[in-house]
């Protein structure tokens, strides 16, 4: 097919393996974690983006994003981009009053404007339980979210109306209140049972829709060995059909 194709992939629920790296006080690139996704990068030629929670318990105790050391020297190369999450798991931002969403997202992104710097800033977002804060679309470009992915599951979108629903399920995206929408296409870890044929069919249905894609998986499940084969092998399907670029 070799149709060229705009590419996201990221990693949802991020914040151990940035603790850890610090706590162990090692390169990046030293953690299976990161060392997994700079292989992607390096074989693949994408850039990788990592939706990170402000504060999560690890090891029976309270982390907090702000205890990650300055990784500024070790990034240099432009190959993983941060986004904010949310608050904590049992903090999704559609849980909290506008007031708090903002708190939330200016605390997260302080700190990853510490560790990271300004310029590696995801302009692409998935907030946690896809959370759609079009409301404090202000403050989502001011940190230069240009979109927020809305849900992979039938429904399309959790809050937009109907119209916007099916703009997203047909064309992949939408605009609603001066915030763009995007789909989220797949899962990493809902696609280990699928067959081969099954993911080239998938893949050829979108295809003939538009001309991105966007598949994410979670920190913790990329851990499982299963998970990261199936990962590398949609990469490598998706490779064989298409011509691959960062969006």
């Amino acid at each position: 097919m070799n149709k060229f194709f705009f590419f996201h992939f990221s990693v949802d629920d991020v914040l151990k393996s940035l603790i850890e790296i610090t706590d162990q006080n090692i390169k990046i690139k030293d953690h299976w974690f990161f060392s997994t996704l700079y292989k992607i990068h390096k074989k693949y030629n994408l850039k990788i983006s990592l939706y990170l929670f402000f504060q999560e318990e690890i090891n029976g105790k309270t982390r907090y994003l702000h205890e990650v050391k300055n990784l500024k020297k070790e990034l240099k190369e432009n190959w993983l981009y941060f986004g904010a999450h949310s608050h904590s798991y049992q903090k999704p931002l559609h849980t909290q009053s506008i007031k708090n969403q903002k708190k939330h997202i200016n605390n997260i992104y302080n700190e990853i404007i510490r560790f990271a710097g300004k310029n590696l800033l995801a302009s692409k977002v998935r907030l946690h339980q896809y959370s759609e804060c079009y409301e404090i679309s202000n403050l989502l470009k001011k940190y230069k979210i240009k979109a927020l992915f809305t849900t992979d599951k039938n429904i399309g979108s959790h809050r937009l109306n109907e119209n916007h629903k099916k703009k997203l399920l047909l064309k992949g995206k939408t605009k609603f209140r001066n915030l763009n929408f995007i789909r989220t296409d797949f899962r990493v870890e809902n696609m280990i049972k699928q067959s081969k044929k099954t993911n080239i069919y998938n893949l050829k249905k979108i295809a003939k829709k538009r001309n991105f894609l966007s598949i994410y998986t979670h920190e913790y499940e990329l851990k499982k060995r299963i998970v990261r084969s199936k990962l590398f092998n949609l990469f490598d399907l998706i490779s064989k059909y298409f011509l691959l670029k960062s969006y």
